[in-house]
């Protein structure tokens, strides 16, 4: 190492800590944040309803476009319906399902998306002796209404029970609707469902059946907001013999898309990319389109999902967070000031008493001074080694005080301060000078100086 080299400073065991520490604060936010960051499930798991019906229909379209846009497999789930949906929801055994709108509560259930609408058809056979002339005349009959849980079932209820027909009043509800080509016994079903749905349109292109208006439509969606007015047009199923024979007045429900409230945003917003930006209408032509959807009436959300339809929602916040600013300008300014002020005055202190400790260090520097001086005149009239050993001893005391009691780093680059210790070196030069020269004169005469 050459002389002029410093060397290096050894790390404090402190700052060692604190590097580790630092490092270890690190490690453990980005270990937070992987663990913690938004995932889509290994699999996702879309709740739809029977095989044929058009809820597993939607589900094979959408399961199609999630697992290309998401690389993740898509595993439909066969159910009753819409209530057994809701509680696969509710027990975290399905990620989204296909609900209809006024089947069951809507409790910690988010919607996507609505989906397509849902008539109610009422089916009888064509041409039957004692063909029921109208929804009333379907108590005491073998009239399929859907199984338990499912929404297909809840909205028949709500349309039997204005016309004062109870689900206990009818026979052989529980059964699926295509029940009705196996088993001639069987007189009629009422359908809630899309009209594009398969096994619907297998059964009424095949003849024999026809479909009983409901003439009430308006007076039933005053009582079921869930249910609104709708109509069946003229030869929809089956053009000869036209099935409905004419335009049909009914109510329809809503199919929804849903998930849990708690479904992650990642999840949602692939579920709506892949719902609107493919074009699923070409292979379900009834299905809504975006701007149908984002006019649709009030319903509750998922937070990603509003946010898709509205990016820009948040701005409106902002503005008004904007305007709240400038209303309360003043006020900031006022404290910024006030906090200025208390500044000042803090430093203001702080540098007075910095003056004052120096100006009382200053005035000790002086009192050492002077007592440098004493010694030095003291001195002058002795030729006493022991006594000058004393001043001697004494100088350097007063130097070791001043180097330890005046600390204040404007008074050590004061010249006053420069001056003092070269009083002292100099004093001390001069009384060591004087007893050499003693202990020389008494060499000579052959009394050694003690």
């Amino acid at each position: 190492m050459e002389k002029n080299e410093t060397p290096p400073a050894p790390s404090s065991p402190l700052r060692r800590w604190m590097a580790w520490i630092m490092a270890g604060v690190l490690v453990a936010s980005i270990a937070a944040w992987y663990a913690a960051r938004e995932r889509l499930p290994s699999e996702i798991r879309i709740a739809t309803g029977a095989k044929g019906g058009l809820y597993y229909r939607f589900g094979e379209v959408l399961g199609a476009y999630l697992e290309k846009s998401t690389g993740r497999k898509v595993r439909l789930v066969e159910t009753k319906g819409s209530l057994e949906n809701h509680d696969l929801l509710a027990r975290h055994e399905a990620d989204l399902a296909v609900m209809q709108s006024g089947s069951t509560s809507m409790e910690d259930v988010a919607v996507l998306a609505p989906l397509y609408r849902e008539p109610v058809v009422v089916i009888v056979r064509a041409g039957a002796a004692n063909r029921p002339a109208g929804v009333d005349a379907l108590r005491g009959r073998k009239i399929v209404l859907g199984a338990q849980g499912s929404g297909m079932r809840e909205s028949a209820r709500a349309v039997l029970e204005h016309y004062r027909v109870a689900a206990e009043d009818l026979r052989e509800t529980e059964r699926y609707f295509m029940d009705l080509k196996a088993d001639a016994q069987l007189e009629g079903a009422v359908v809630t469902t899309g009209l594009e749905n398969p096994d619907l349109r297998e059964l009424l292109a095949g003849g024999g059946y026809e479909i009983l208006p409901i003439e009430d439509a308006e007076a039933i969606s005053l009582h079921n907001p869930f249910l609104i007015p709708s109509k069946i047009p003229r030869g929809f199923f089956c053009a000869n013999p036209p099935v409905p024979a004419v335009d049909t007045p009914t109510v329809a429900s809503t199919a929804m898309l849903t998930c849990s409230t708690g479904a992650g945003n990642l999840l949602v917003e692939r579920t709506m990319a892949a719902y609107f930006e493919n074009p699923m209408v070409w292979k379900l032509p009834s299905v809504l389109s975006r701007k149908d959807a984002q006019d649709w009436p009030e319903m509750t959300m998922h937070p990603a999902a509003r946010a898709y339809h509205d990016p820009y929602a948040g701005i409106g916040l902002l503005a008004n967070f904007m305007e709240s600013i400038a209303a309360i300008k003043e006020l900031l300014f006022a404290l910024g000031a006030g906090l200025y002020l208390a500044w000042d005055r803090y430093r203001k202190m702080q540098e007075r008493a910095k003056q004052a400790e120096f100006t009382r260090q200053k005035e000790h520097l002086d009192d050492l001074l002077n007592e440098t001086v004493k010694i030095e005149k003291a001195q002058m009239d002795t030729e006493d080694p022991k006594k000058l050993k004393e001043f001697l001893d004494e100088v350097t005391r007063i130097k070791l005080r001043a180097l330890d009691e005046l600390t204040h780093e404007d008074l050590r680059g004061d010249q006053f301060f420069a001056i003092f210790l070269a009083q002292c070196a100099n004093l001390i030069r001069k009384i060591q000078s004087k007893l050499f020269l003693l202990a020389s004169q008494d060499a000579k005469r052959g009394h050694p100086t003690d």
